[in-house]
């Protein structure tokens, strides 16, 4: 196994079991993602998904979901903010005339 520089162990109890994890991010990023990824699980559990293996792929089906639409209003955001700055460049080159 490579460990890269700043890499810590952690362990994460998900869904009642234990992971032991390898990352580089800061300790509260990686347990508030094992709390987000528990809850997820846990969610589609209460929703009456027994089988932990069903709820985990539901839960990575949802958070696959969360993340890609998010990717798309930042897309769209992006672009908006594109626009208005160009909006902004063109009021000023007009008023400067």
């Amino acid at each position: 196994m490579i460990v890269r520089r700043n890499e810590r162990t952690y362990t994460l109890r998900i869904a009642g079991r234990d992971y032991t994890i390898t990352s580089a991010d800061a300790p509260e990023h990686v347990r508030r993602v094992g709390v987000y990824l528990d809850r997820k699980i846990a969610e589609m559990g209460s929703a009456g998904f027994v089988n932990r293996e069903s709820a985990s792929v539901l839960a990575g089906l949802a958070i696959a979901d969360e993340l890609l639409t998010a990717q798309d209003d930042n897309t769209r955001l992006r672009r908006e903010l594109m626009e208005a700055r160009q909006a902004l460049q063109e009021a000023k080159q007009h008023a400067g005339q």
